[in-house]
């Protein structure tokens, strides 16, 4: 892969788009909607899952080995994450909790969070912390899509290790985008299981897989013939909403690695600050902490204020924990 393509600059704009959209329902303000299809923390999320797809995919096919594919997917999530909660879950949530300290710590739902969510069993409540806010008792809202990512990885191995053939990847779109389509037009109750509802792994796999399948058939996005034609077809659909939300999970991937696989010398300077895993994880924290002590703030300042600060914790964990730990990744 170049290593000037724009990959991480828009793993950048992703995390960026779900800091601005949660910053609105955290000031209980709506979220703005983009092409009356999804709010912008959703699309965000969209786009994430779909470069997710393409890149552990290209991981997988360079090296196709159960153990150090493994290994490689928990350097990326893990080391940054256990960080973040101890960050969260030891100093935050002491100091924010209406609790005494020694009834925070001899309090078992400290640990818990800290455990569960290290293990992606995912909850968002400390003790008594953030009973106030606008949006309350959630810590960290962002966390619910690191299990239904990890499960990705775990199918694409498996695919992977029993060497199906390359339409296996098709067939999953295909009922992926069925299941899809047929609950944006019936109400589904979640289907909770290990406390992460499925309904996601359907919603975010079609991003997840129509990536993948780009890199398994080498389609090549950043043609500006095929990027044109995708955004006109996606466009024309807007009159028909459900048509258009089936076209949004052919459309996003396609248009987002089209830009991400283009090559730029400036933007793709930023792959050297990969700070976009750290913007996600350590935002929401913030922006809670930020609506907390100022609920009434505008959402300009309130937007600046929050940028900032999360801008330096994802440095911080980009540089000093999430960097060293990739690292560490076992060559082939």
């Amino acid at each position: 892969m170049n290593h000037y393509n724009n990959l991480t600059a828009l793993r950048w704009f992703s995390a960026g788009l779900v800091l601005f959209g949660h910053s609105f329902t955290l000031l209980g303000l709506p979220e703005p909607v983009f092409m009356n299809y999804t709010r912008l923390g959703p699309l965000g999320v969209s786009i994430f899952f779909a470069v997710s797809g393409y890149l552990v995919t290209q991981s997988w096919e360079r090296d196709p080995h159960l153990y150090r594919f493994l290994v490689r997917r928990a350097l990326r999530i893990f080391p940054g994450l256990a960080v973040c909660l101890a960050v969260t879950t030891f100093i935050l949530g002491p100091l924010l909790s209406t609790l005494r300290f020694t009834d925070y710590f001899t309090h078992s739902q400290p640990f818990r969070y800290f455990f569960e969510n290290l293990f992606l069993y995912i909850t968002f409540s400390l003790p008594e912390v953030f009973t106030t806010n606008i949006y309350p008792h959630a810590v960290n809202g962002s966390i619910w899509s690191l299990p239904v990512e990890f499960f990705m990885y775990l199918i694409v191995a498996l695919i992977g290790i029993t060497k199906l053939p390359r339409f296996f990847w098709l067939i999953i779109v295909a009922l992926l985008m069925y299941f899809s389509a047929s609950w944006s037009t019936v109400s589904v109750d979640p289907i909770i299981v290990y406390r992460s509802d499925l309904r996601a792994v359907v919603t975010c796999g079609v991003y997840f897989w129509i990536g993948s399948a780009l890199c398994r058939y080498k389609f090549n996005p950043s043609s500006v013939t095929t990027l044109g034609v995708t955004m006109i077809a996606w466009i024309s659909m807007t009159r028909w909403p459900e048509v258009f939300a089936i076209g949004a999970g052919l459309a996003i991937p396609i248009l987002a690695l089209g830009f991400g696989l283009a090559t730029s010398n400036w933007l793709g300077k930023l792959s050297k600050y990969d700070y976009s895993y750290g913007i996600y994880i350590y935002a929401f924290p913030v922006q809670q902490t930020i609506a907390h002590f100022f609920p009434k703030m505008s959402i300009l300042p309130y937007l600046l204020v929050v940028s900032a600060i999360t801008l330096v914790l994802a440095a911080v964990s980009w540089h000093l924990i999430e960097k060293k730990a990739l690292a560490l990744k076992p060559k082939r």
